[in-house]
């Protein structure tokens, strides 16, 4: 008898210890699974709209430099009271200077097709010729910039 009682206790022992892994095992993954009736979550993303005014970047650098003419000419459109638009900066725009040279303070960034009007220069300096222009609409939008990255427009 006393050898039937144990294999009872011992049949049930593995029982429950079965049992117990079981149990382990399969709810863990039943706890992480979502309800059937649950909302799903929707996620919006916002992508705010561009605005008016880019933020500066980079002027760059073009690969090859262009020769620079200090004389002002008619021929090739730069002249003083003569209008320029910024041109071929890449959409990054262009840097107007408080002085010709690249180690001028940057005052403002002009973007590509921005038209100013020409009112000193031509100053040879770090290998480009600098022109001192002004905004036709805005007396405060002015500064140095190179003509590498200036085309001569009729009128504004």
């Amino acid at each position: 008898m006393h050898t039937s009682r144990g294999w009872w206790l011992g049949s049930a022992l593995v029982v429950g210890m079965l049992t117990g892994l079981a149990a382990l095992l399969v709810l863990p993954r039943l706890a992480a699974r979502p309800a059937a009736h649950a909302t799903p979550t929707v996620q919006l993303g916002v992508i705010p709209r561009p605005s008016a005014t880019p933020t500066p970047t980079a002027t760059p650098t073009p690969t090859v430099t262009p020769t620079p003419t200090a004389t002002p000419s008619e021929a090739t459109g730069f002249a003083i009271g003569r209008f320029v638009q910024v041109a071929d900066t890449g959409g990054v725009g262009l840097r107007f200077r408080a002085e010709p040279g690249l180690t001028g303070a940057v005052l403002f960034l002009g973007l590509d097709s921005e038209v100013f009007r020409i009112e000193d220069g031509p100053v040879e300096a770090d290998g480009y010729v600098w022109w001192y222009l002004v905004a036709p609409y805005d007396a405060t939008r002015a500064g140095w910039a190179a003509q590498a990255f200036l085309r001569p427009v009729d009128t504004p």
